[in-house]
């Protein structure tokens, strides 16, 4: 555990020496008050990166919940629920969903929000010039008609369950991108939403200023302000935290034993579908046979990341939807075991040489592990496998580096932080259907992995509408998951954020990666003493 200490420097001289003891009580008595509070109702978010761009549709941020609304929204139990839509009927047949918007919402400039603004953000994600992540999302939809300023119907080619999931997608004005190319759009710097809060400014490298929307249909924020402070280095984030220099802050879990004890600060620790492993990059040829890939698997000492690294906050990993309803815990979960890992590498011609390390065809059996520096629990763990996969004769490195030089689709393996606590669809198409690799497309799949039998079931699980029938689909998805694996999964990471005791009206749900979700009803926060 860090340790963060106060030195005194000592003078001899008796004057001296009462004067820096008067210095002292009035810098402490400084840190008191802004550990306790500050005059301004705001509140200071220690970001542990800065933001690529604003465009939702373009790039992930936890900023949606602040500048954004769609036609529904996830609630405290992650389920989709009217919010821009007044209401959403399905067919019978389950092909068109006509929706009706209410009549009072309106962008941050002004301007009502209407049907052709839903139309328009649609059209934009499917439009294979933008590049949208969210493409697949809405690839079932084949026609939008519009009915009157607040009605529509989206017409699909097929049943597709989890549309209402994909309808929580944040509505971008229209107007705000007439004579602009959306991927170099201004919007993209200064958004445009109808969310609770209101683009204000952006200095670049330092912070991100919001400020409430005073029309906003919703609940009406009660912070004024609420500042992204860009921070990647977690410890300089904790101690920041610790000082009252920022209110919030997501932590490592060395960090959490000491800040518990900060007077100010309040920990909540919430559950999360957020999981950590590393990434086959299938491009390589070592990655091709599959008994490599479950030796890795096997080699991890997953009880020893969760005890040692997350420090009991998390629990072992071995699917990606080990945190959903539809879990399959039948499947091989590459409980650790070395002789299962030697076993397999040596069916694939992988002996030993005397120097510890294993040989085919003159090729020793070593890889890379590319991870961002400024994640110091993905280093952790990638450091921690790096040498214990020496035990089964394996020779592999650690590049942590900055995310400016990292392009995973060339790295060996990659230490993934993924995971979602939506429908079975949301992070698994995205991630593991052959049409999704990033080389090809905007999807996730950064490993350029490619089974038909995966693809074929996830093709089945979107467009069926049966839950008992779904249920089977992603079972049967998971272990062919498991038998032909594109990650070594590690661990499911809680989230655990501090936060300045001040502050109520948070609502705890399960988490996304990274801790995504937890700012999700951030206008219903405010300052007990504000």
């Amino acid at each position: 555990m860090k340790k963060f200490s106060l030195f005194i420097m000592l003078t001899a001289l008796v004057l001296n020496l009462v004067g820096c003891g008067k210095e002292s009580t009035q810098a402490g008595e400084k840190q008191k008050s802004a550990a306790s509070s500050s005059q301004a109702n705001e509140l200071i978010y220690a970001s542990e990166s800065e933001f690529a761009g604003l465009n939702p549709i373009l790039e992930e941020t936890n900023l949606d919940a602040f500048l954004f609304r769609g036609l529904l929204r996830f609630d405290e139990n992650n389920l989709p629920v009217n919010d821009i839509a007044e209401n959403v009927q399905i067919s019978d047949d389950q092909l068109t969903y006509t929706v009706n918007i209410k009549n009072d919402v309106t962008f941050h400039d002004g301007q009502v929000l209407t049907v052709d603004d839903v139309i328009f953000t649609i059209e934009s994600i499917v439009d294979d010039h933008n590049a949208s992540f969210l493409k697949s999302d809405f690839i079932h939809v084949v026609a939008m008609e519009k009915v009157d300023e607040t009605t529509m119907k989206i017409m699909l080619d097929e049943p597709f369950t989890p549309m209402l999931d994909k309808l929580t997608v944040p509505i971008l004005p229209k107007h705000a991108f007439e004579g602009q190319d959306m991927r170099t759009a201004s919007f993209n710097e200064e958004p445009i939403g109808a969310g609770p809060f209101m683009f204000d400014k952006w200095e670049r490298g330092t912070s991100l200023t919001l400020k409430a929307y005073s029309s906003f249909f919703g609940t009406k924020a009660s912070l004024e302000k609420v500042i992204f402070k860009f921070i990647p280095d977690s410890n300089v984030r904790a101690l920041q935290l610790k000082s009252g220099e920022v209110d919030i802050a997501l932590l490592d879990p060395t960090q959490i034993a000491e800040l518990s004890q900060v007077e100010h600060l309040k920990m909540y620790e919430v559950d999360s579908a957020d999981y950590r492993g590393i990434l086959f990059n299938m491009q390589s040829e070592l990655w091709k046979d599959v008994n490599i890939r479950k030796a890795i698997s096997y080699a991890t000492d997953r009880a020893g990341i969760v005890k040692g690294i997350l420090q009991g906050f998390g629990t072992e990993a071995y699917s990606p939807l080990q945190k959903h309803a539809f879990a399959n815990e039948n499947i091989e979960q590459y409980a650790y075991n070395l002789d299962k890992a030697i076993d397999l590498l040596e069916q694939s011609g992988w002996n030993l040489n005397n120097d510890g390390f294993r040989y085919k065809d003159g090729q020793k059996l070593g890889f890379t592990i590319t991870v961002p520096v400024t994640d110091s629990v993905r280093v952790n763990m990638a450091n921690y496998v790096a040498e214990s996969y020496k035990a089964v004769g394996a020779d592999v490195e650690v590049a942590a580096l900055d995310w400016s030089n990292i392009v995973i689709e060339e790295t060996d393996t990659f230490m993934v932080g993924w995971g979602s606590p939506y429908d079975a669809d949301h992070h698994t198409y995205s991630l593991f259907h052959t049409n999704q690799s990033s080389l090809t497309s905007a999807g996730y799949n950064y490993g350029s992995y490619s089974n038909a039998k995966v693809d074929a079931l996830l093709e089945q699980g979107r467009v069926t509408v049966d839950p008992t029938e779904r249920k089977a689909i992603y079972m049967d998805l998971q272990e062919e998951l498991a038998e032909d694996p594109p990650f070594a999964y590690f661990a499911y990471v809680d989230a655990v954020y501090g936060i300045n005791k001040n502050i109520s009206g948070v609502k705890e749900r399960i988490l996304g990666h990274h801790g995504a979700g937890f700012l999700w009803n951030v206008e219903e926060w405010k300052w007990h003493d504000r």
